[in-house]
């Protein structure tokens, strides 16, 4: 009888390849929060403590924070596994599942993107809604529908933002200090002025500042150049897709130039602006990566990507919502499978004439919400479409 010989399939995901497994990937991801957590305390922590506007457990506090983060949902998800199976009510088996259920990530994540001055109990809900209810609740790791750390973090801020502002909000004590921020985040302060570099850019200095991370923003992250770090670790490690971020960045990037064009402002700074401040690199490295909750197939990435970019700008330059990356993952996070199963059949039948008809509907999809963000956004909506409208009756 003839031998055929075995071995993994090309298109097995990368746990199943030699030398990685699911304790490799995670070990790696950890260490690429790993600068940014470093650069969430020099600039919250050391950089204030030099320029004598705190002390020195002041100092230590972003790291405090983040451990907090940390240690409480792993605490939290140990509470969870004693409550609710017998057989974890021992301390080996206990730390045994703890160690395959990345427990401690959930509230790096969300410590690192909430606001320094976050009070400690309302981190601590945040990490609970996030690792309990939207995780555990689910089924554990593997197996939630949302991003566990940006759900945590909505509830947060949608829910605590006045309890935030009361004790610091997002400016350390070295950012309250300077006249010129007038209380207010970048995103905040475009949301609420005229589209000018002069309204926007100069009162935080200038773009290579936003770059580097030194303006006011979630604890962890403002700095795109060690978000770019941690980048290239994870893309080299195979721990992401390559691609996904570049996409996401990179349509976000085109989009509000086109916006910026249509407010009377064409020049770069306003792409490279939006896309320096908030978290938006934050989450195309970090959230819109996650393999759970994003599509798997390759098409599925890049069209997820290219919503998450066009989600962005709608809810960023035409909703009530300053920042808008958090909300498009996690609305997205809802479409994982439909976009899974239709890009999947689009692959498997090899763009033939049968799927012609699912790669219309994406198409039309991501075009129409795409246009009516960019033109809603733009002067145009305000000085051609809504007079026309208004004239014809229609509103």
């Amino acid at each position: 009888m003839a031998r055929f010989a075995g071995g993994n399939a090309p298109y097995l995901r990368i746990a199943d390849q030699k030398g990685k497994n699911t304790n490799t990937i995670m070990r790696d991801f950890i260490i690429a929060l790993i600068p940014v957590i470093l650069f969430a305390w020099y600039k919250n922590g050391i950089l204030v403590f030099i320029d004598g506007n705190t002390d020195f457990l002041g100092m230590l506090y972003p790291l405090f924070y983040i451990f907090v983060g940390g240690i409480s949902s792993i605490l939290m998800e140990a509470i969870f596994y004693y409550i609710t199976d017998s057989e974890l009510r021992k301390i080996k088996p206990l730390f045994s599942k703890l160690s395959t259920s990345y427990s401690v990530i959930p509230g790096l994540l969300i410590a690192l993107m909430s606001p320094m001055y976050t009070p400690i109990w309302v981190l601590m809900f945040g990490v609970f809604f996030g690792n309990i209810i939207a995780k555990m609740l689910f089924g554990g790791f593997g197996k939630n529908i949302f991003n566990p750390a940006l759900l945590g973090y909505a509830v947060i801020k949608f829910g605590f933002m006045g309890a935030i502002t009361a004790a610091g909000g997002y400016f350390n004590a070295s950012e309250i200090l300077v006249d010129a921020y007038a209380g207010a985040t970048p995103l905040v302060t475009l949301s609420g002025s005229n589209l000018t570099y002069a309204s926007v850019v100069a009162p935080y200095g200038n773009l290579w500042d936003f770059f580097v991370g030194m303006t006011p923003g979630g604890l962890g992250e403002t700095s795109v150049l060690v978000m770019l770090f941690s980048y290239l670790w994870l893309s080299f490690r195979k721990v992401i897709k390559w691609s996904t971020p570049l996409i996401y960045v990179g349509a976000f990037f085109l989009l509000s130039w086109i916006v910026g064009a249509l407010n009377g402002e064409p020049g770069i700074w306003f792409p490279l602006y939006a896309i320096f401040s908030g978290g938006l690199v934050y989450g195309a490295v970090f959230m819109a990566t996650e393999p759970v909750t994003t599509p798997s197939n390759p098409i599925g990435k890049i069209y997820f990507a290219l919503m998450l970019a066009v989600l962005t700008v709608l809810f960023r330059y035409v909703g009530n919502l300053p920042e808008g990356v958090a909300t498009s993952i996690l609305l997205m996070n809802i479409f994982t499978l439909p976009i899974d199963k239709y890009t999947g059949i689009i692959r498997a039948n090899r763009w033939k004439k049968p799927v012609w008809g699912k790669i219309a509907t994406l198409v039309v999809i991501l075009i129409a919400i795409g246009f009516y963000a960019v033109v809603k956004a733009g002067s145009v909506y305000t000085t051609i479409i809504l007079p026309i409208i208004r004239i014809s009756g229609v509103i």
